[in-house]
């Protein structure tokens, strides 16, 4: 086979250099958008979670609305389940096929996750052990579990260098022990409005900003983000 290329064939020449450092840089832009935290889609689940399941345990404890106060708690685990799963989902997708520090630090994270509210569930049944009244059970099963979000939220923030997790961490942690001065049952009151509306309004906040920092491309239906 006769090769019809000739001297000074485009193939035959050199990669450009300039052109093959904007091709690495755009690769690295593409992987850390993959990778990115989503933080409005995080925010904006739990935040929708607290709002909402708050708000009706505090309208089913004041009997503001027909509903049993145990109904409402079962619908406040509920959306607290849907927003882990949707943060789950959006966290393994993100570090699908990262491997080393960094997959092993978000999976010590995930676990530790896993171990406080289990630890808060083991404190909520020795509460029942103890028949402790239904304000002293109402104050602790909403101010400790708020807690440990805030704290977690707040060290994930240092973990990853994520000012957005760590201010969002801390006002979780404020708004709550307002919330535990307030007393019952309207702790439950102003931990939706504030904790919950706090996490909305910084999902928001998290949405705009990620729009303006990304440079627009055709839309993936598969992506979360």
């Amino acid at each position: 086979m006769v090769d019809e290329r000739t001297p000074g064939d485009p193939d035959d020449l050199p990669p450009d250099p300039v052109a093959l450092a904007a091709l690495i840089d755009a690769q690295r832009a593409r992987t850390a958008a993959d990778t990115e935290f989503a933080a409005w889609l995080v925010f904006g689940a739990w935040g929708l979670a607290w709002m909402v399941g708050l708000a009706g345990m505090w309208a089913a404890y004041t009997h503001r609305i027909a509903l049993p106060f145990w109904a409402s708690g079962a619908i406040f685990a509920a959306l607290l389940v849907i927003a882990a799963v949707v943060t789950t989902v959006h966290t393994v997708r993100r570090t699908a096929g990262i491997v080393g520090p960094s997959a092993k630090q978000s999976a010590m994270y995930g676990w530790a996750w896993v171990g406080v509210f289990v630890g808060d569930g083991a404190l909520m049944g020795a509460l029942g052990r103890l028949d402790a009244s239904p304000d002293v059970s109402l104050t602790v099963g909403s101010i400790v579990p708020a807690l440990l979000v805030g704290g977690l939220y707040m060290a994930g923030g240092a973990a990853w260098h994520s000012r957005e997790q760590f201010v969002v961490g801390a006002w979780i942690c404020v708004s709550t022990v307002a919330a535990a001065f307030v007393g019952p049952p309207n702790l439950l009151l102003v931990m939706s409005l504030a904790g919950g509306g706090g996490m909305l309004v910084a999902a928001v906040v998290a949405r705009i900003r990620r729009s303006g920092r990304r440079p627009s491309r055709p839309h993936d239906p598969g992506r979360l983000s």
